[in-house]
C-alpha cells in the first residue's frame, strides 16, 4: 500500500466512525432526563464521551507533529477510559470522577489570584473572584461530596489488556511532548510525512475502538 491510498484509507475511516458516533451522540443526548431513567448512568457517560470526541479536531499529516501525538494519546485515554468503564459496568462513578475534577478545578481557580499576582505584580487589586470559586466549591460540595479520584490511566489499562499499548504510546508520547532531556538530544524528529500518517492509523484506530465500546453502551439500553 503506497502512502497516499494509506491516507485516503485512514480519512476515511475516521470520517465514517465519526458519523458512526455523531448518531449515538444523537441517540444519548435525546433519551437524557426522559423514560431512559433506569439507564441515566450510561447514557450520560455514553453522551459525555461522545460529545468529546466530536468535539477533537482531527489533523492531518501537514500539521504540526506535536498536534499529531497530543490527539492520539488523547484518544487513547478515552478509550481507555471508555473500556475500562464498560467492562467493569462502573457508570456510575462517573458523576464521582467529574464531582472530584470539578473540585479541582476549582482548587486552581482559588490560587490563581495568588499565583497572577506573584508573577504579574501590576496585578494586584484589579480582580478579586476567590470568593466566587469558593463558594462553587463549597456548594459543590454539600450537594455531591468530594467525588473519586479517577484511576491511574495504566491501573485501567491493565485491567482491560492494554497494558501493552499504554506501555509504548502513553509513555512514548509523554516523552514527546513534555519537557526532558532526551527531547534535547535532537533524536525525536518524526516530522517525515510516513511518520505522521503511521500516528494518523492510530488516530483512526482509536476512533473506531471508541465508537465500538460507544455501541456496547447503546446495546444495553432497551429500545423503548
Amino acid at each position: 500500500m503506497n502512502l497516499d491510498v494509506l491516507i485516503a484509507d485512514t480519512n476515511n475511516k475516521v470520517k465514517d466512525n465519526k458519523e458512526k458516533i455523531l448518531n449515538l451522540y444523537n441517540f444519548f443526548k435525546q433519551c437524557i432526563g426522559t423514560k431512559y431513567r433506569d439507564w441515566a448512568h450510561e447514557i450520560t457517560f455514553g453522551f459525555l464521551v461522545s460529545e468529546y470526541v466530536l468535539k477533537l479536531k482531527i489533523f492531518s499529516k501537514d500539521d504540526n507533529i506535536d498536534e499529531v501525538l497530543l490527539l492520539a494519546r488523547r484518544l487513547l485515554e478515552v478509550f481507555i477510559v471508555t473500556k475500562y468503564i464498560v467492562t467493569t459496568n462502573q457508570f456510575d462513578v462517573m458523576l464521582d470522577f467529574c464531582v472530584y475534577d470539578r473540585h479541582e478545578y476549582l482548587k486552581g481557580c482559588m490560587t490563581r489570584g495568588v499565583a497572577d499576582e506573584k508573577l504579574f505584580p501590576e496585578l494586584v487589586g484589579l480582580d478579586n473572584f476567590i470568593s466566587e470559586y469558593e463558594k462553587k466549591d463549597k456548594e459543590l460540595f454539600s450537594q455531591h461530596g468530594s467525588g473519586k479520584k479517577m484511576l491511574p490511566i495504566r491501573k485501567m489499562a491493565e485491567r482491560i489488556d492494554y497494558l501493552d499499548e499504554y506501555n509504548y504510546f502513553y509513555k512514548f508520547t509523554s516523552k514527546l511532548l513534555h519537557f526532558c532531556p532526551f527531547s534535547l538530544n535532537g533524536d525525536a524528529d518524526f516530522n517525515r510525512p510516513l511518520d505522521k500518517v503511521v500516528f494518523l492509523c492510530r488516530v483512526a484506530k482509536y476512533i473506531e475502538k471508541i465508537r465500538y465500546e460507544l455501541e456496547n453502551i447503546y446495546q444495553r439500553i432497551p429500545k423503548i
